[in-house]
């Protein structure tokens, strides 16, 4: 089954939705069917659309195989996005995962008490760091087999990339 057909979900605890361009040329696929399954998912749409160095991108363009070591069984990765990307006469092409930046470091067990919560929290949050660190590489190693680049946007590039727009559009005003 393919990934745009998971509908969105509001029952999902993130906000998701469809996100409908300004620019939907710029859109590879049905640019009624851009999904985004989290603020931050959201957000990088935007930018992908308000960009004037975003050429290209998409949603969900590609599942990726990997193996994962909890289960030792092969698994579909889907990779949030897809950009090709202008900076002065260069175009390069990223496939694009969005995570938060606390998603990315190893989780440590909190000191004090162990509640069978906490104990849950922290055996959930490093299963979901094993299996991002076993996806990451899978994608890393296939974009470079197209001569693409695989990159984490995490918060800090979103909220950058937010305040630049709102300064361009004040200056704008003026």
């Amino acid at each position: 089954m393919s990934i745009k057909n998971i509908k969105p979900s509001h029952q999902s605890g993130f906000r998701q939705g469809y996100y409908k361009p300004i620019h939907p040329e710029k859109y590879i696929g049905d640019p009624q069917k851009i999904i985004f399954r989290s603020s931050w998912e959201y957000r990088f749409c935007k930018y992908c659309d308000d960009s004037e160095m975003v050429i290209k991108w998409s949603s969900e363009p590609i599942a990726v195989k990997y193996f994962s070591p909890l289960d030792n069984k092969e698994h579909d990765y889907y990779i949030d996005f897809y950009a090709k990307v202008k900076k002065e006469s260069v175009e390069e092409e990223y496939l694009v995962e969005v995570k938060p930046e606390s998603s990315l470091v190893k989780p440590v067990m909190e000191s004090g008490s162990q509640t069978i919560k906490r104990l849950k929290n922290y055996n959930y949050a490093v299963k979901t760091w094993i299996i991002n660190r076993a996806k990451f590489q899978a994608a890393k190693k296939y974009a470079e087999s197209l001569g693409k680049k695989f990159v984490i946007v995490t918060e800090k590039f979103l909220f950058e990339q937010e305040s630049k727009y709102v300064r361009r559009r004040r200056i704008h005003k003026h």
